[in-house]
């Protein structure tokens, strides 16, 4: 690395340097782009003819086209919305020559019609991935906050090809064109994010609320100049900047949701902004936003299981699916998330500025759950239609191991703080025929409590015979047989305590800095661009926790609370009365010698959790960007150097007993060359063509990697957990072809295929250690490169406003995207005890859609939005058994039977929002989120078989708001 820099450093001063020179005395145009209302236009195209040189416009609306020959030339300014802009302007060496074009709205009948905010970021959005060299899909806040999205994981996942994994109804990972999590990036103003989880890369979108930035990025192609941890794509966070005008924006809302007896919401926002000075040097924004979300859960987690037909305990004579237990789980949450945004820039000449931008977001999962246990007794004594019976123990005829029915109840409180921090500093310099830029930054993410929570529980219940009704697979119910009250609170004793203590938290810093040379390559204008990037990361995670073991008798009538659910889960089932965890907490505080700490269980539990990793990456790359006519190419190479080092804890137990722990450090290494080419093509006025290929990485998790070593001989069977240090990236070879049409006066329609060849994915295994191995017949866990896997699809987006339609109709508009999605893994040799099959990727979901109708007309404005993800695989967990191969297409016993992999259930969402104009920019809106009442959950093989519903019941919310900026 150090050779190639001073390579790099050597051509930049060689080759490029001489060539602005020579170029002094070259001019430029200028200028600021604006509508017929003094609203700047972010995303315009200015060309100057007949060189062919072009800018796009800023957020501010401005641009410069540097090293234009002098003479006289006709610039040309488009932006879809808008009719296309011309003028003649003369340019002086070593001059700028100053333009300030103003644009007339497409047509006539735009004129008359209200122009709300949300199409002003529509303009914004269609214009940027216009002049976008990457596929991109742009999402500004206007549209955000159009729809109620609560955090930016919910807003990204209304764009093509994009799928949520969803957690207590919001969205929390996205998951990009069929990949998991893991294989897309997240950054903010383009600084990578730390996750603020201990194990995974995966960023926790959730954690940041939605109206805290200006737009949303989600790059599907890559150029050389961008990081390539991305197989998926790449989400940007943008945050916003300021204006030349003051700019403020301000509003709040409350809502209910009527479940549990109705839990409520509320918050409020603000944002303000200016440019200072006599020539606007200085620029300044803050802002901040905090929300309170009373959300409350009813949620069934039913364990799936099978017996086959010559099973001790199944007197059936046949293969049999039932549940062993389920989880009739209670959520009461208190959830807040809160956010600052802010920047400052000074321009210390005409063509020179520097800046520091940042963001702040903290979120507060706090809650506590209540969770009732039914434990049915495993042997099957009989099946008649839907209704399974299981031995009372007690019978003559009953199995020698028939174990009976039993009751566990439990409380856990949860106080998890979830944090992401961003900031930037760096400066812009344009020389003429060079542009300079460098950067430094840094970001942190922790999370303090994580998903370690306070739990006590009960598990000496009563003991119970118990039959079970699978009439509604979906909602398995249990029957008392013996007469026993299952929720009598003076039968479940306090069986243990935990008291967990749990960190995470990852520091990165980097810098980096490029260098831009712009020049003809005879009639044709192209840049050439360099630059390198240093990141190093650091991460720790700690845990220290205390299970303590009652050494006298404390039934749950004793802690009993005010907490009750009596219309749980539609009152399908009855849920007993529910303990207060206070009352729980005195107990232990005032009986401290009732309670034995188990210190073996403490360390084991522990140790294995602590770890450190810190990962420096460095990055240099070469690219360059060539119109040939109508042609534009873009061919770049980018190589990024991995170098990682880890320290985590060997766990050694003897019979279940801890014995010892000691430090085991790991590290790896590895080179990545990743080319990139894009292509884009007019195929007529207002159609382009655009193909690319490019190469991209994604890098194991850190709870994958860390040399971890936990050996247990007391598990059944004995067990070793192992690290991975020498895990590879995952790799792709990404192919994409795009055709777009932009409609007038606006509206784009999109279609394309793209192709993922993936080289080691990364599977979790599971093996039997063979005789011989020191550890022969343990059961090793261990994450492990696979041999390949690909992934296709189709996506399509339409989005147009139909003002040409007559009278009401021209307020309507439309915006919807489809994508179908489709793969294939090869699995590693002996995973999962041989299994043969291809299955699909994980998180991999065949149909995708959005479907989203706007209306506005004079003060009215409002946007129905559906959100549909079909089911995707969700973890690996179905065993091919070589000695019975029939058994893989059994309905029981088989890949689709309770035995199988598990899934994400489909899920289809309704959401809807509107406003009306009180007073100037005076606006009340309101909104009604998860309209239909969507579940979410899990299930194994088929959705008969679930291991997970949950339900949140819609929520309505109405506010206030305004906004300075130009409105009608």
């Amino acid at each position: 690395m150090r050779m190639f820099s001073v390579l790099l450093i050597s051509i930049l001063v060689i080759g490029v340097f001489p060539q602005a020179f020579a170029q002094q005395n070259n001019g430029r145009i200028s200028g600021t782009i604006t509508d017929g209302t003094h609203a700047v236009l972010h995303g315009a195209r200015v060309e100057v003819k007949p060189t062919g040189q072009f800018a796009v416009t800023d957020s501010l609306g401005e641009f410069t086209i540097p090293s234009v020959p002098p003479g006289h030339h006709t610039i040309t300014v488009s932006y879809v919305g808008f009719a296309t802009f011309s003028a003649e302007v003369d340019v002086a060496a070593g001059a700028t020559a100053k333009v300030d074009p103003v644009l007339a709205v497409g047509s006539q009948s735009q004129e008359i019609t209200v122009r709300p905010e949300r199409q002003e970021g529509e303009e914004a959005a269609i214009n940027i991935e216009r002049t976008s060299d990457n596929i991109v899909q742009v999402l500004p806040s206007k549209v955000i906050t159009s729809l109620p999205n609560t955090n930016i994981a919910d807003a990204v996942g209304r764009l093509p090809s994009v799928t949520l994994e969803r957690d207590e109804g919001e969205g929390k990972y996205v998951q990009i064109r069929g990949t998991e999590p893991r294989l897309s990036n997240v950054t903010i103003n383009g600084v990578n994010v730390p996750s603020p989880e201990g194990n995974v890369r995966n960023i926790k979108l959730d954690v940041v609320p939605s109206n805290l930035v200006d737009r949303i990025e989600v790059n599907k192609t890559l150029s050389a100049n961008q990081d390539g941890d991305a197989i998926g794509g790449s989400v940007n966070l943008v945050t916003k900047t300021p204006g030349n005008a003051l700019a403020y924006s301000f509003g709040g809302q409350s809502g209910y949701t009527p479940i549990q007896g109705g839990r409520p919401l509320g918050g409020f926002d603000a944002t303000a902004g200016k440019r200072f000075g006599a020539k606007k040097q200085l620029g300044f924004l803050l802002g901040g936003t905090y929300d309170y979300n009373g959300r409350a859960i009813d949620d069934l987690e039913p364990t799936q299981a099978a017996l086959a037909a010559g099973d001790p305990n199944n007197a059936t004579g046949r293969n049999i699916a039932f549940v062993s237990s389920q989880d009739l789980r209670s959520y009461s949450y208190y959830r807040t998330r809160y956010g600052f945004n802010g920047g400052i820039d000074y321009n210390i000449g005409e063509n020179s500025n520097v800046y520091l931008k940042g963001l702040y977001a903290d979120f507060h999962d706090f809650g506590e759950t209540w969770v009732y246990t039914p434990n049915y007794g495993n042997a099957i004594k009989s099946v008649n239609g839907s209704q399974i019976t299981f031995f009372n123990c007690t019978e003559a005829n009953a199995p020698a191991n028939c174990s009976p029915g039993f009751m566990q109840y439990r409380h856990y409180i949860r106080r998890p703080e979830q944090q992401i921090f961003s900031i930037l500093t760096g400066a812009r310099h344009d020389f003429s025929s060079t542009l300079i830029t460098y950067e430094i930054a840094g970001s942190r993410s922790h999370n303090i409590g994580g998903q370690d929570f306070p739990t006590t529980k009960f598990n000496n219940g009563p003991s119970v015979d118990l039959a079970q009704d699978l009439s509604n697979p979906r909602r398995p119910n249990f029957n008392v047989l013996d007469g026993t009250n299952i929720f009598d609170p003076t039968q479940y004793l306090l069986s243990s305590t935990v008291l967990p203590h749990y960190g995470s938290t990852q520091l990165n810093f980097q810098g980096a800095a490029s260098l831009l040379q712009r020049y003809h390559a005879g009639s044709h204008y192209a840049t050439l661009e360099f630059g390198a990037k240093v990141r190093n990361s650091n991460k720790t995670q700690r845990e220290d926790d205390h299970f303590l073991t009652p050494t006298g008798n404390f039934p749950l009538s004793q802690v009993l609370g005010t907490y009750t659910n009596k219309g749980y889960y539609d009152k399908t089932y009855p849920f007993g009365p529910n303990s207060d965890y206070v009352k729980i907490h005195d107990l232990i505080v005032n009986n401290p010698f009732a309670f034995t700490d188990d210190p073996s269980q403490d360390a084991i539990i522990s140790n294995q959790a602590s770890y450190e990793a810190n990962e420096r990456v460095y990055a240099g790359y070469a690219m360059n960007t060539i119109n040939f006519g109508k042609l534009r190419l873009q061919t770049g190479l980018r190589i990024e150097a991995t170098d990682a080092t880890y320290t985590a804890n060997q766990v050694n137990l003897n019979g279940g007993t801890f014995v010892s722990s000691t430090p085991v450090n790991g590290s790896s290494g590895y080179v990545d060359f990743l080319p990139s080419v894009q292509v884009q093509y007019p195929l007529g006025l207002n159609t382009n063509i655009r193909v690319a290929y490019g190469r991209g990485i994604s890098r194991p998790n850190f709870g994958d990697i860390v040399p971890t070593k936990i050996i247990d001989p007391n598990t059944s069977p004995k067990s070793l957990q192992l690290g991975n240090p020498a895990l590879q990236p995952t790799r792709a070879n990404n192919y994409d072809l795009l055709v777009e049409h932009y409609f007038t006066p606006l509206g784009i329609l999109q279609a394309g295929f793209f192709y993922k060849q993936l080289s080691n994915p990364i599977y979790p295994t599971v093996i039997i250690l063979p005789p011989g191995d020191p550890n022969a017949g343990f059961q090793q866990q261990q994450s492990i490169n696979g041999p390949n896997a690909h992934i296709a699809g189709f996506e399509t987006a339409w989005e147009q406003r139909l003002s040409h339609l007559p009278g009401f109709l021209s307020g309507f508009g439309v915006a919807a995207n489809y994508s179908y999605t489709t793969s294939q893994v090869t699995f590693p040799a002996g995973f999962s005890g041989g299994r043969i099959d291809h299955p699909s990727l994980q998180r991999q979901a065949p149909n995708t859609w959005n479907l989203g109708m706007t209306y506005d007309k004079q003060r009215f404005s409002m946007r129905f939005g559906v959100s549909h993800n079909d089911a995707n695989l969700f973890a690996y967990g179905f065993v091919h058994s070589p000695a019975n191969p029939q058994n893989d297409k059994d309905p029981i016993l088989g890949i689709k039977g309770p035995l199988g992999d598990q899934y994400l259930y489909a899920h289809t969402q309704f959401d809807v929002q509107g406003s009306y104009r009180i007073y100037r920019n005076l606006r009340v809106v309101a909104y009604g989120l998860n309209l239909s009442n969507e579940v979410f959950g899990f299930y194994t093989g088929s959705p008969i078989f679930p291991n997970q519903r949950e339900y949140y019941h819609p929520t309505v919310s109405v506010g206030l708001r305004w906004n300075s900026s130009r409105g009608e």
